[in-house]
């Protein structure tokens, strides 16, 4: 049998070898990735003045209390950043719109709809009746 070489055929002396890795010097074992540390650092204890006392928190905690502290104080952008991540974790109910609405509303919306036509009507006969 003879082997085709050619697109996505490589020659065999161009092929790894079987249990040989295409990176031999990839990344080591065991090294951290972004994630892992950032992870640490969060999780480093600091010391902080509360009230007059000293308390030992980790980062991620003290992160939380500013974020909560910035939007009482009235940091729209801040307030908004925790609705959304509240909202991403279920912490608020998705309002059904057919609720917002009352139950008359095709009522309220053709009564609308005819005084509107109603005063359309006679603006355009008193545009009509100056010319």
């Amino acid at each position: 049998m003879n082997y085709e070489i050619g697109y996505r055929r490589p020659p065999k002396s161009g092929q790894f070898k079987q249990g040989q890795s295409g990176n031999p010097k990839g990344r080591p074992k065991g090294s951290a990735n972004f994630l892992t540390l950032l992870e640490q650092e969060l999780a480093q204890a600091i010391t902080v003045n509360e009230n007059g006392k000293k308390k030992t928190i980790t980062r991620l905690q003290a992160m939380v209390k500013r974020l909560v502290a910035e939007a009482l104080q009235g940091n729209h952008k801040t307030m908004m950043t925790m609705v959304e991540i509240l909202r991403r974790n279920g912490k608020f109910e998705d309002t059904d719109i057919d609720s917002l609405l009352p139950d008359d509303y095709e009522s309220i919306l053709d009564s609308y709809v005819t005084d509107r036509a109603k005063s359309t009507t006679k603006k355009s006969t008193r545009t009509s009746t100056k010319e």
